[in-house]
C-alpha cells in the first residue's frame, strides 16, 4: 500500500503499482508458457519422458497464471471505463 505526505493512500498510484505488477507477471508467465513448451519439445526429440512431464507441467502453470493476470487486467480496465463513462455522462447532465 502507498502512503502520501499526509498519510493517506493514494488511490491512482496504488492502482498503478498493482497493474505494473500484473502485467510484469503476465509478461514472465508468457515466457514460462514458451519455456515449458521448449522443454517439452526437447524433452520429446531426446526420448525423455521425464523432460515432457517436466515441460508439459511447467507449459501449463505459465498458461495458467498468464490467464489469470490477463483477466485480472481485463476487468481493472473495464472498471476504468465504467468510471471514465459515469464521469462523462455526470459532466453532459451538468452542462
Amino acid at each position: 500500500m502507498l502512503v502520501t505526505e499526509g498519510g493517506g493512500v493514494n488511490q491512482t498510484q496504488q492502482q498503478a503499482v498493482e497493474a505494473t505488477v500484473d502485467a510484469t507477471l503476465a509478461a514472465v508467465a508468457s515466457k514460462t508458457t514458451w519455456a515449458g513448451s521448449l522443454t517439452a519439445v526437447l524433452g520429446f526429440l531426446t526420448s525423455s519422458g521425464f523432460g515432457v512431464l517436466v515441460g508439459a507441467v511447467i507449459g501449463t502453470a505459465g498458461l495458467l497464471i498468464q490467464w489469470y493476470y490477463r483477466r485480472k487486467q481485463d476487468r481493472r480496465e473495464e472498471a476504468a471505463d465504467r468510471r471514465a463513462q459515469a464521469e462523462h455522462e455526470k459532466r453532459m447532465t451538468e452542462k
